[in-house]
């Protein structure tokens, strides 16, 4: 997902990162059973700032980035962030869950079957 902020597309990514910056700043851990709109904010302002650093680019505010979310569209864009976060961890949770069946494979000999 991209998103634009100051003036500059950027490229969202996942990593562990953002969810340590969520724990630090929420003050709990990341439980989407029982996630606000106010968690939803800051996992997504969280994201965002992993991804600058990773970028090589300076961190934004809190407040430029609700600016940045005002001016890439509003509540869509925050659906779009729900959806791309969805997928993207969904994914990763896949490649994991696959890595263990293979290590599982190794050590039976056993290849898995659908």
């Amino acid at each position: 997902m991209k998103l634009k902020i100051n003036n500059e597309e950027i490229e969202l990514v996942y990593s562990f990162r953002s969810a340590v910056y969520f724990e630090q700043i929420a003050g709990h851990n990341l439980d989407f059973t029982k996630m606000s709109q106010n968690d939803l904010i800051t996992l997504f302002y969280c994201v965002v700032i992993a991804s600058l650093q990773k970028a090589k680019k300076p961190v934004i505010t809190m407040l430029d980035f609700m600016d940045a979310i005002d001016e890439n569209n509003g509540e869509k864009c925050i659906v779009d962030f729900s959806n791309w976060y969805v997928q993207t961890i969904t994914a990763q949770y896949e490649v994991l869950n696959s890595m263990g069946d293979e290590k599982k494979q190794a050590k039976t000999g056993k290849k898995k079957t659908n």
